[in-house]
């Protein structure tokens, strides 16, 4: 299934927090590249109007591995991965929808989306919540 999540009952359809592998294609330097999961961040009423969506790639969390002050941990059963993952702020980006792929799931637990709403904000200097 691509990464078109459900549709309201207008018919939009609701990427914002919609958990899905995306192509990242090459990069420079520490910038995720290649294939990976990655978080749907932008507002439903832009991602209706533009070829393109804001995501934070997420990247698997490795015992022992530190989480960040602008990052956020996401358990597996919360983004529909098989292991828990790390939502990179800090990696941000926007890119076309035709990269997205498969959808894996959605992240509806609201403490889970303050978490990474707050990382987000730490990372562009904004105001923390």
């Amino acid at each position: 299934m691509r990464c078109r999540d459900s549709e309201d009952d207008a018919g939009m359809v609701n990427y914002r927090w919609s958990v899905c592998w995306a192509d990242l294609g090459i990069t420079l330097g520490s910038e995720q590249a290649g294939r990976r999961p990655v978080l749907i961040i932008s507002s439903d009423e832009v991602n209706q109007s533009l070829p393109i969506v804001t995501v934070v790639p997420l990247t698997s969390s490795k015992p022992g591995r530190r989480v960040y002050p602008t990052e956020a941990l996401i358990t597996a059963a919360c983004s529909g991965l098989t292991c828990d993952s790390i939502a990179m702020a800090h990696q941000i980006r926007t890119i076309a929808k035709v990269r997205l792929g498969e959808a894996c799931g959605r992240v509806d637990d609201a403490s889970t989306r303050e978490m990474i709403l707050k990382a987000v904000q730490r990372h562009l200097g904004l105001d923390v919540l």
